[in-house]
């Protein structure tokens, strides 16, 4: 049973509404392209190995995606997938990179194209999330529950290589896609005595979703971009051009003239991912180039928003969910 699923990553809509709204010639575009195409391939192989966990055999176990959980108040440890039952806890980190793919104590090395770029050693990575995992479970439980951790190497069109004096280790722990069934009833199969009761196991469960936190991005710190390098207005949907303009009830592109009611919606969708989830009349007016405090009224009405305040000082709340579908 899927405990908790992966969600699309905030962080992606994050960087797209960045780039539409950054202007072209901005000297961070490049690395923020690079980051986006990078989390794309990571989502696109986390779900490959979502994929392949759902048809492992129904057995008593639970599986997380995505888990953020706290080492301190300060520092946190992230697993990609967690397969939990009452005897044993299994980890899989998905590793999407294309070219051949050399695994070594200290890194892995990918060579794609005529380059080669080194990587943290991601048997290790998920080695320590497996024994911070145990640690949490020791912490709140008392015991340790028996457990190992997979790297799942997602992209069909990689080669994978080992060091020769790591490959005894390495070949055990780097696996296909197509292996993640065989592996995990291997190590079922060695563990098959519960140790957590059903009512620990549940009260597990609740821990493990209470305590996840989401990774807050600041988009803005990490690419030095200021709020002022955001580009206001309304997005054509018809030529992608930043040229709408309210007209008589609706928006019109001032370039190729095509109509929309509802061009302001994705608009408002922007403003969340880089602004935050409140707004005001004033911040409409300027994020959406209009003059009128009538219209910006009118068109928050519409949207039915919870708010909080007076007419002078009222705030809104916007909803992603909403506005985007």
């Amino acid at each position: 049973m899927v405990k908790k699923h992966r969600k699309f990553p905030i962080a992606i809509l994050m960087l797209e509404a960045l780039l539409r709204r950054l202007h072209p010639q901005h000297p961070s575009r490049a690395k923020i392209k690079f980051d986006l195409r990078v989390r794309r391939s990571g989502y696109y192989g986390e779900t490959q190995l979502d994929y392949h966990m759902a048809h492992l055999p129904r057995k008593n176990h639970y599986i997380f995606h995505d888990l953020r959980l706290p080492l301190t108040n300060k520092d946190f440890f992230q697993i990609d997938s967690l397969l939990l039952s009452s005897s044993y806890f299994m980890i899989y980190e998905a590793k999407n990179h294309a070219g051949t793919l050399t695994f070594e104590e200290q890194q892995m090395l990918q060579t794609y194209e005529g380059y080669t770029e080194s990587y943290p050693n991601p048997i290790v990575q998920a080695e320590n999330q497996q024994y911070h995992m145990e640690k949490f479970i020791g912490k709140h439980f008392g015991f340790t529950l028996p457990g190992t951790s997979f790297v799942v190497v997602t992209n069909p069109s990689s080669i994978i290589k080992f060091a020769t004096h790591y490959e005894q280790i390495a070949s055990r722990k780097v696996i296909r896609p197509l292996a993640i069934r065989q592996k995990s009833e291997g190590f079922w199969d060695h563990h098959p005595i519960p140790l957590l009761s059903h009512a620990n196991l549940q009260k597990l469960c609740r821990l493990l979703l209470k305590l996840h936190t989401p990774l807050n991005t600041n988009i803005f710190k990490t690419f030095d971009v200021k709020k002022s390098d955001i580009l206001p207005g309304v997005f054509c949907s018809n030529c992608q051009s930043l040229s709408m303009a309210r007209v008589f009830g609706t928006w019109k592109c001032r370039r190729c003239r095509y109509l929309d009611k509802h061009a302001h919606i994705p608009a408002l969708a922007d403003y969340y991912l880089l602004n935050g989830d409140t707004i005001t009349n004033r911040q409409l007016r300027q994020f959406l180039q209009l003059d009128s405090v009538t219209v910006a009224t009118n068109l928050l009405g519409a949207l039915r928003l919870p708010f909080d305040g007076t007419f002078k000082d009222r705030k809104y709340y916007l909803s992603l969910e909403r506005l985007r579908n």
